[in-house]
């Protein structure tokens, strides 16, 4: 954001053109710089050039970045003659700082103020001081110099203190700056500029309550001002878009048209929920900027396709965005986006895991990259792959901050589920120790013991269905399904590879106190009695 502060009455009051050239000013302070520059065109086409309007033309000019039209300006107006009006050579000075030529424009300043008379004349001192400030090449402690020797001149004048501030900021002394600004706000309390700035002191300082404060107080006295306009857009646009909006609205009302809005416009549609607004406006976008139009409308117009349920259209424009973005601009949500786009078409399951690897790879944050992994255990449980489903389970387990009981749980059963009886073991061993109530852990260390131990021979499921029972005896409602099987299979075990019949029995009678019905349980308690009656 750049600013014009110098009083318009230094050399405008006399001029037959006072409203003219207030009304430039105004528009150049909201940097509506083509619709001045129409405006001075014509004054200087109208009635020749004068002091007040090449001053500002010069501006207006440099200000666009026209270099070349502020040159020709200059030397068909005569701008550098020794027999120039010196707000004339002041606009020849600022050309030569913003061409870089310093001892050029310094010389000039000096011829200036080398006239006793324009060293007492505050109007000038405010001219040069202001041209210090506002170009690159400027000397802000000479400016400061000038400001101080134009308060003597000129004491009731707030744009003199304003412009001290500007100066302070730029040589990096808030402190000095701030004094400037509060002076300027004793002299005029209503001043939207010295409040403004002040804002921007605090903004620095991420005092937000501060320079919120003096924001909307600026607002209040002019709500067209388009430099707060601009800072409270810039305010709300982490923090509520809706207030962003109307901000930013009312900013591009009060100035010139840009490109460069209408992609925040754009931007802000898509925020608040506007999808086909957003779209349309993108669209026109696309249709001005052509070759040069900013890679990202692409993805913002998919982003809106694709929540508006068209994810064929989203996925083209997001072709378009890769095709369009270097490598170096893409990111891991892109990839994920355009995993997720990819998953809804049939037979693109090996594009969809490639783009969610590749959201893996380039995410450093774990959190996102659990998520991602999510996606592709998803996409491998689906297609049968267990071994791949179970590794980014375990990527799932590893990542997450505060992993639950069901990522490991789900981690070990896709363990399991890929015949990896070792690992899963391994992992229900984990489930155990870390939640040593829970039923479900033991029961998969039976399960996959078992499924080790087919023969029952080694009996290494044994002490893991044991633990289960006494868990679960506590609710035989809920863990019926888990303690019928732990006491059929301790039964049969106890049955066949220990010949304990009495235990058998004990586990049968067990059984069957939870499912009377059962009929094979039934006749192996008649045959184990026998037995047991038999002495066997």
């Amino acid at each position: 954001m750049k600013f014009f502060f110098v009083i318009t009455v230094f050399v405008f009051s006399a001029s037959v053109f006072a409203q003219d050239t207030d009304n430039i000013v105004q528009l150049i302070e909201n940097e509506r710089y083509a619709s001045a520059e129409k405006i001075l065109e014509s004054a200087i086409r109208e009635n020749g050039p004068e002091p007040s309007l090449n001053y500002l033309m010069v501006k207006t000019y440099l200000e666009q970045d026209k270099k070349e039209d502020a040159r020709e300006f200059v030397e068909e107006n005569k701008l550098h003659d020794l027999s120039a009006d010196p707000f004339s050579r002041i606009s020849y000075a600022r050309y030569q700082l913003r061409e870089g030529n310093k001892e050029s424009a310094f010389q000039v300043f000096r011829e200036i103020l080398d006239n006793k008379k324009n060293k007492k004349n505050a109007q000038l001192l405010l001219a040069i001081a202001d041209v210090m400030i506002s170009e690159k090449n400027g000397d802000n402690n000479f400016a400061i110099e000038l400001l101080q020797a134009a308060g003597k001149y000129d004491k009731k004048n707030p744009e003199v203190d304003i412009l001290r501030g500007m100066a302070y900021r730029k040589l990096k002394n808030a402190s000095s700056a701030y004094l400037c600004y509060t002076e300027a706000l004793k002299k005029d309390p209503g001043n939207v500029k010295a409040h403004y700035l002040t804002g921007q002191i605090f903004n620095a300082q991420k005092n937000t309550e501060v320079y919120l404060e003096h924001y909307k107080k600026a607002y209040a006295i002019d709500s067209t001002y388009a430099p707060v306009l601009e800072a409270l857009y810039e305010h709300y646009y982490f923090r509520d878009v809706k207030l962003a909006r109307k901000y930013l609205e009312k900013f591009i009302t009060a100035t010139d048209y840009s490109l460069q809005n209408d992609y925040r416009l754009t931007d802000l549609l898509y925020l608040t929920g506007d999808y086909q607004e957003a779209i349309n406006s993108s669209l026109s976008i696309l249709g001005k900027a052509k070759d040069s139009v900013q890679p990202r409308l692409f993805k913002l117009i998919a982003y809106s396709y694709a929540t508006l349920g068209d994810s064929v259209r989203a996925a083209s424009y997001l072709n378009d965005y890769f095709a369009k973005a270097g490598q170096e601009s893409l990111i891991a949500k892109d990839f994920a986006f355009r995993a997720a786009l990819s998953d809804r078409v049939a037979g693109n399951e090996e594009k969809t895991i490639r783009y969610y690897e590749k959201a893996v790879e380039l995410d450093s944050v774990a959190a996102s990259r659990a998520i991602y992994a999510a996606q592709l255990a998803g996409l491998y449980k689906k297609a049968a792959a267990y071994k791949e489903q179970s590794y980014w389970l375990g990527k799932i387990y590893n990542w997450k901050e505060n992993p639950s009981n069901i990522d490991l749980f789900n981690w070990g059963l896709a363990t399991y589920n890929a015949q990896n009886y070792s690992g899963a073991d391994s992992i229900f061993t984990v489930y155990t120790t870390t939640y040593p109530d829970n039923i479900y852990g033991y029961y998969w260390r039976a399960t996959v013991n078992a499924a080790v131990d087919t023969a029952m021979q080694l009996g290494l499921a044994i002490p893991h269905y044991k633990k289960l029972t006494e868990i679960g005896e506590a609710d035989e409602k809920t863990n019926k399904a888990m303690l019928l099987k732990a006491y059929s299979y301790l039964a049969v075990y106890e049955a066949n590879n220990t010949k304990n019949y009495k235990e058998a029995l004990n586990w049968f009678e067990k059984y069957r106190a939870l499912e009377p019905g059962n009929a094979d349980i039934n006749k192996y308690i008649e045959t184990l009695e026998k037995w047991v009656a038999e002495g066997k």
